[in-house]
């Protein structure tokens, strides 16, 4: 699969690497309890939804542009 190099695509990685980035840089690790494990396990899932949905957009203009 080849991944698109357009300024889109590449800012949407990039926001999810920096929400994946902070979900486990974050003091308090997702296994432990508190606040600061609830933060990194809700950034951590931002990071990865995030990045589900820039392949599921990806996917869908590439359907778009065989139609």
């Amino acid at each position: 699969m080849n991944l698109p190099h357009s300024p889109s695509f590449v800012r949407d990685v990039v926001v999810a690497g920096g929400f994946v980035a902070i979900g486990i840089l974050a003091p308090g690790s997702p296994i432990e309890g508190g606040f600061e494990a609830h933060l990194g396990g809700i950034s951590l899932g931002l990071g990865l939804g995030w990045l589900i949905k820039s392949f599921i957009d990806l996917h869908g203009s590439r359907h778009a542009q065989q139609s």
